[in-house]
């Protein structure tokens, strides 16, 4: 649950940002002292189901907020008014926030709340207003207003003001008159300038992508009542009579007609403009899902994961591997095995809602020849040997192996959803066995899991870009293909280029090579293990974000299906663990998540990758030092208007130029 502030207003969530596209209302009514209360939150937008939090302040003491469901229910245990805000996310992560109150009173006090809290008029005009009136069966209420005036049945009629005028709406209860409620009401001028249309233009659609944008005006009298006066709108698109234009098409091309507003005044004023909307072609490439997320953990030692804005992980997966649940961890002696850290994980990811990708590796010693390889890195000295009864070959029976799969996935199932057959076997530091010996355990580990668990899905054992060719190449040529139903490589930059994301693609390509040259190409393909490591020189906390970043959206655009940052709780300052890193991971994911990204393309140092609602760019020759970025200009397409960081902040675009730097900057036309 989010920390709490006094102070609505100083609380990050009730501000507009990039990640909240939830809109969250409720009418929650006064309470009563022992009395049980219930009242409903409503989401709109977004995808269920849905998460709910205290973002701030506290609810009555004796009431509860439904994380599930959004209903705050109880039995309030004392008199007083308390004021909170309540978060909600969906399923794909985007949030949205709202602040609430509630009154509680004692049984015998009547309470009177009136209904809009707060609202604006405009001169001379009207507004509805409604009370409710709690612990009388008499609920009559006499209204009042400090300006203008109000029927008997709460419809005010605000007065002719040549200034913006603050004034009161009371209902004042009739079975106790020392009992009212409120509502602080702002008057608005009448304007005396002609009413004209100010906006000059509507940005570009784009076919099969959510469009919205809004007219607006000046002068006369608001507010404003906008409709379409002639021409054709797209299929699918329609102007609310707020000037919100908005919808989804499936049709391209330009689009003419004319848009007519009317004001509040007496006479009425009118205007009207003509627009063309142009929808282009939609944009060929992946969408990205929430699951496309995923990190390493190191040992339990840091959870829940968050961001540097204390904001929960936007996390669809979870690997294990550096987690004390290695094979030999977990399989102490023949026959004998210990899920304590195993289930614990998967508690987590569960609680988490991410799903868990298990790897295999780490030869316990029972297993292992008596006399260590010599290599083997941690957990042990027989960690990278191959099991003693699997012959160099492949013969053998493959007992040990076959013994502790069944086990894991008799145990797991359900609850594991990928396996990868062997973490790195490329490297003597994890294997020494040879090709054979690994392939025949791959086809013992799959068939035992496609038996026992036919929901799971088999990644290969994990190569890197360069041992394509040869250590993969080798094991698909032994008859590994069948064993795997995802193709799985490490994809780190190479030969010391690492600590430049972009090398990231120079290893894509080695990987695609292969796939053509074996006929794989179709497989999927996901990297479960990449990032930034200790000792490559990349130190900074603006270059480590940066870094983070890129890292994401370039696997994404190239569609890989899914990719792991190893580790999110690293020791800082590599991890991402509450720092800046983890919200550039977190803004990243906000700005791909249920969103189309095409390839990325460069020209001289600048990367330009386009997404359905806008484009990210940054420039490699940028750096970042104590806190200080460089940037160039970059002239900007002026379909957009807004500019993202990887911090949350946004801002209006203005000018032909926009700053660009080392870290990436999201250009929206909506």
């Amino acid at each position: 649950m989010a920390s709490s502030s006094p102070n609505p207003a100083a609380n990050p969530q009730q501000q507009p940002s990039r990640g909240h596209f939830l809109t969250l209302s409720g009418g929650l009514a006064p309470a009563t002292v022992g009395v049980s209360y219930n009242g409903t939150l409503t989401v709109s937008g977004g995808t269920a189901p849905y998460n709910f939090d205290l973002s701030w302040g506290r609810l009555p003491s004796g009431l509860v907020l439904d994380q599930n469901s959004g209903t705050i229910s109880g039995k309030p245990v004392r008199t007083g008014t308390s004021n909170f805000g309540v978060h909600v996310t969906d399923d794909k992560g985007l949030g949205g926030a709202h602040s609430f109150q509630i009154t509680v009173s004692d049984a015998t006090t009547v309470v009177v709340s009136v209904t809009p809290a707060t609202a604006t008029v405009p001169s001379t005009g009207t507004k509805q207003f409604s009370a409710l009136v709690s612990n009388t069966p008499n609920v009559a209420v006499t209204w009042s207003a400090s300006a203008g005036t109000i029927s008997s049945a709460g419809l005010y009629q605000a007065p002719k003001v040549t200034v913006t005028t603050n004034a009161t709406v009371t209902a004042t209860s009739q079975a106790d008159t020392t009992k009212s409620g409120t509502s602080s009401v702002t008057l608005t001028a009448a304007s005396t300038s002609p009413l004209s249309i100010t906006t000059s233009s509507l940005s570009a659609a784009m076919a099969g992508t959510s469009y919205s944008s809004t007219v607006s005006a000046s002068g006369g009298t608001s507010p404003y009542s906008w409709s379409v006066a002639s021409g054709t709108l797209p299929t699918g698109f329609s102007l609310q009579s707020s000037g919100s234009l908005s919808g989804t098409t499936t049709q391209t091309g330009p689009f003419s007609f004319t848009v007519s507003v009317a004001d509040s005044s007496a006479p009425q004023q009118t205007a009207t403009k003509s627009f063309t909307l142009t929808v282009n072609a939609g944009l060929t490439g992946t969408t990205i899902s929430k699951s496309f997320f995923g990190a390493d953990f190191n040992g339990s030692k840091v959870w829940p994961p968050t961001d540097g804005q204390n904001l929960s992980a936007n996390l669809g997966g979870i690997r294990l591997w550096d987690d004390g649940v290695k094979w030999g961890q977990i399989n102490t002696a023949s026959a004998v095995y210990d899920w304590t850290a195993l289930d614990k994980w998967l508690d987590r990811a569960q609680t988490a809602g991410a799903d868990v990708l298990y790897s295999f590796g780490d030869t316990p010693q029972f297993a292992a020849a008596s006399t260590p390889p010599g290599t083997c890195l941690s957990p042990g000295a027989y960690s990278c040997s191959p099991p003693t009864d699997v012959n160099k070959d492949g013969t053998g029976s493959d007992a040990y192996f076959q013994a502790f799969v069944t086990a894991l996935v008799t145990h797991a199932a359900g609850r594991i959803s990928f396996y990868e057959l062997w973490n790195e076997p490329d490297y003597n530091g994890f294997w020494t066995g040879t090709q054979a010996q690994l392939v025949r355990m791959g086809k013992d580990a799959a068939a035992i899991i496609r038996a026992l668990d036919p929901n799971a899905k088999i990644l290969s054992p994990s190569a890197h870009g360069p041992t394509m060719a040869t250590w993969f190449d080798g094991y698909v040529a032994a008859g590994g293909a069948p064993n795997f139903d995802i193709v799985n490589v490490h994809m780190r930059g190479q030969k010391g280029t690492n600590p430049t994301p972009e090398a990231f693609l120079t290893v894509w390509g080695q990987v695609q090579d292969e796939l053509k040259a074996r006929g794989l190409i179709n497989l999927p393909v996901w990297d479960d293990e990449h990032g930034i490591l200790k000792g490559e020189g990349l130190i900074d906390p603006d270059m480590l974000a940066g870094y983070v970043a890129r890292s994401a959206i370039l696997r994404a655009s190239v569609g890989l299906q899914r990719q792991y940052v190893y580790t999110w709780d690293s020791p800082a300052p590599y991890g991402l663990q509450g720092n800046a890193s983890g919200t550039a991971w977190n803004q990243v994911a906000g700005w791909l998540i249920g969103h189309t990204i095409g390839a990325c393309t460069v020209s001289g140092t600048i990367y330009t990758c386009p997404i359905d609602n806008g484009q990210i760019v940054w420039d490699t020759a940028q750096t970042c030092s104590s806190g200080v970025c460089s940037t160039s200009n970059y002239t900007y397409p002026t379909t957009y208007v807004w500019h993202d960081d990887i911090i949350g902040a946004r801002s209006a675009l203005s000018g032909r130029t926009v700053p660009i730097g080392y870290k990436p900057i999201l250009l929206e036309n909506q």
